[in-house]
């Protein structure tokens, strides 16, 4: 077995336990990428890495969390407040029922570059602009 083939059994594998809980699987982009066709149809895709992929995603029906690591990511504290929202969820999905398998975005921040005594102007407003999308 392959490192992608023991990666490929893994997640396939975990989805197969979530769905049985109950759960639904929220998987990063890579897994789209590479293997899209054996992905539960319940899967939530998480676009992270730029943008193209939610399209691509809900146009094979599957759900999908956009988050933009360039523009979305708050540690990336070179990013202007006004850049958030020329960073559009919906960009590329023009067909109305695709552009509602789109159900959110998500901001991130990674601790290494903030701490207590600057986190609220790290995260804000970058983080409220990316709320005021409304998606």
């Amino acid at each position: 077995m392959t490192a992608y083939d023991g990666y490929e059994y893994f997640v396939l594998r975990a989805q197969e336990l979530a769905i049985t809980l109950g759960w639904t699987p929220v998987n990063w982009e890579e897994t789209f990428n590479a293997f899209s066709e054996r992905l539960n149809p319940n899967t939530v895709i998480h676009n992270w890495l730029g943008s193209g992929v939610c399209p691509r995603a809900v146009a094979k029906g599957f759900k999908c969390i956009f988050s933009n690591q360039g523009v979305w990511y708050l540690d990336h504290l070179d990013v202007p407040w006004e850049k958030v929202y020329s960073s559009d969820p919906l960009e590329g999905i023009s067909d109305a029922s695709q552009q509602q398998l789109v159900i959110g975005g998500e901001v991130c921040m990674w601790g290494e570059t903030a701490d207590a005594s600057d986190i609220q102007q790290t995260i804000w407003p970058r983080a409220a602009a990316a709320a005021g999308l409304g998606i």
